[in-house]
């Protein structure tokens, strides 16, 4: 969790704001609290999708869908205006991380969490079903990780089964890879849908990986309809028979969600409850630290800190306030920068104590739906985007700092047109480049803007490992390919960090391969990208706001000897997929950081 900004309210209807979580295609997310001290998660939706008119209907199906729904491992709605000015939504906050983020932090769930995880979602299917209503969007970032079980969330594309669809022609409601053969066919959509989904949750939390594989969004449909599933990796016979009968082509053929509970029973008897296995998705307890400390969340303007409960477990939270009226502040001053210390060991994803974690912004970020799903052919409401975190001081210990990158542009200068490079000294020519005030970075026009180096600054090729990072900030998601940092070659590019529009995702490409993240772009927002290049395991990984979200083979090590470049990258020997937007804090290092370097950078720890 970070501070407010300038631009956050203070205060949304009776719900005081006590920090930010996060920012979503949707809107922002913040930590809250009731006027009874319950701690909740508070979305307010972006300004410029109100202007949308079908955006109210669509926010207010959402609302009114998640409150129709009730059970042990979903998010209940405590609060909701879909027609105030700037409409909110407010959950029960769950500290708990996303699974996505659980896999990618501790690796594969070992078979016995599947199961768990396995007889949880089906019982929450249970319940959404009973309400007559299907999910359609069934995927590791929707299922949040609480101590005592999964929840699943974000209802924003689900529908009625008696209901007309709510896309329109040429689109799609889903996440790719993570959809039914008869959503992809744009066939009608029932229950067995969530089931086939519930499938390749499954398959993704036992091996790691979409078992559909990865790649470009029209090879994966194609895969999802016409390829059998790859469920090798799953060791247990009982588990992949499982997870295998789910992902059936045929709807008739899949097993229901009282079927499947029935089934998980004599796997794993008790061993299926969440309990036992809640320390393979929660961050691990490390040995006790004499300089552990919970972290305090601080209200940006209040009276002092004070001690409270929450679920028996210490944590430091602000008293309530006196509310005023409803109230959400629309002012917007240039958005500062990220505060890139890294936190304390206590705070890690990895290794902090629960304390710590129960205030942990993940999962409440998931619980509100920033993101509602994969829209093909651009909806109006992007999947979850990450906001740049500024993280809260600790008085523990400092984490060690990430390896010492060999070029670093901040991007802060106030006028000119040199870009410093305060690290190895490579300093780029700024063209076409207007700088922000308040390190709010460059602005790149999209069209000219960009800065060069006169010499490379990376070593690329086979065997070479390295490491590329920024804050980008789209203006307008482009209809072209849009390069944030690359380095040229002969004919094109070595590498590139962009904006890919054949996918609709951010990547980490070389020519004719891209590794493309789940995280679908928005303008307007803030977000950390990091490509890894490991040299030695020839892999391509490509990292979103500290998350690994891609990750494929490096068949062509291409050496790149040209020029290093921050704002468009080049194409059969031509200047190409200028940026449109604004870039700040560009890292270059000559190693393949580690997932905890590449959270560092992002100030997440």
């Amino acid at each position: 969790m970070s501070a407010l900004e300038p631009d956050d309210p203070r205060s949304v209807g009776e719900y005081r704001l006590l920090g930010r979580l996060g920012v979503g295609g949707m809107g922002r997310v913040f930590l809250g609290r009731s006027p009874g001290g319950r701690l909740v998660a508070v979305k307010v939706v972006h300004a410029e999708l109100v202007r949308r008119p079908e955006f109210r209907d669509r926010f207010r199906r959402e609302v009114q869908a998640a409150r129709m729904v009730s059970g042990a491992f979903t998010a209940p709605v405590v609060d909701a205006d879909p027609d105030a000015p700037l409409p909110w939504l407010v959950t029960s906050y769950i500290a708990g991380p996303s699974l996505d983020r659980a896999v990618a932090e501790r690796g594969p769930f070992e078979p016995g969490a599947v199961l768990a995880l396995a007889a949880g979602l089906a019982e929450a299917l249970v319940s959404i079903h009973a309400a007559n209503l299907v999910h359609r969007d069934l995927k590791p970032s929707n299922v949040l990780l609480a101590e005592d079980g999964p929840r699943v969330i974000d209802f924003g594309i689900v529908r009625s089964v008696d209901a007309d669809s709510v896309t329109t022609t040429g689109h799609m409601a889903g996440s790719p890879g993570f959809m039914s053969p008869e959503q992809v066919n744009g066939d009608e959509v029932g229950w067995a849908s969530d089931v086939f989904c519930l499938g390749a949750v499954l398959a993704f939390a036992a091996t790691g990986a979409n078992p559909f594989g990865g790649g470009p969004t029209p090879a994966l449909l194609y895969r999802v309809v016409h390829n059998a599933p790859d469920v090798d990796a799953v060791t247990d016979p009982a588990l992949r028979a499982l997870i295998g009968d789910c992902l059936a082509k045929d709807p008739a053929r899949r097993p229901t969600p009282r079927a499947i509970l029935a089934r998980i029973g004599p796997l794993g008897g008790e061993s299926t409850t969440a309990a036992p296995h809640a320390g393979q998705w929660a961050p691990a307890v490390g040995p006790a630290r004499t300089d552990a400390a919970p972290t305090a969340v601080t209200p940006a303007v209040g009276p002092a800190v004070t001690p409270v409960r929450t679920d028996a477990v210490p944590t430091l939270v602000a008293p309530p306030p006196a509310y005023p009226a409803t109230r959400v502040d629309t002012a917007r001053p240039a958005p500062r920068p990220p505060d890139t210390r890294p936190t304390a060991p206590g705070e890690r994803g990895g290794g902090r104590g629960r304390r710590a974690f129960l205030l942990s912004g993940a999962g409440a970020i998931a619980a509100l739906g920033v993101g509602t799903g994969f829209w093909l052919n651009r909806s109006p409401a992007p999947d979850d985007v990450g906001a740049s975190p500024t993280p809260s001081p600790s008085p523990s210990a400092a984490t060690p700092l990430p390896p010492e990158p060999v070029g670093r542009w901040a991007l802060d200068e106030a006028s000119g047109t040199i870009a410093r490079d305060t690290a190895g000294g490579h300093d780029a020519t700024a063209t076409g480049v207007a700088w922000q005030p308040g390190g709010a970075g460059a602005a790149f026009d999209g069209t000219g803007s960009q800065m060069v180096t006169e010499g490379p600054v990376l070593k690329t090729g086979a065997g070479r490992s390295f490491t590329v990072a920024a804050w980008v900030r789209l203006s307008a998601v482009p209809g072209t390919f849009a390069t944030a940092v690359s380095q040229d070659s002969g004919t094109a590019s070595g590498f590139y960090l962009q904006y890919s529009s054949e996918d609709n995702g951010w990547a980490f490409s070389r020519p004719g391969l891209r590794a493309v993240g789940r995280t679908a772009p928005a303008a307007h927002v803030w977000t950390h990208l990091a490509g890894v290049c490991d040299g030695p395991a020839r892999r391509l990984r490509l990292y979103v706001n500290g998350v690994e979200e891609a990750v494929v083979e490096d068949t062509d090590p291409l050496p790149a000897t040209g020029p290093f470049v921050i704002g468009r990258a080049s194409y059969d020997g031509q200047p190409r997929d200028f940026f449109p937007g604004a870039i700040r804090d560009v890292r270059a290092f000559d190693r393949a950081l580690d997932p905890a370097g590449i959270r560092a950078l992002t100030g997440s720890g």
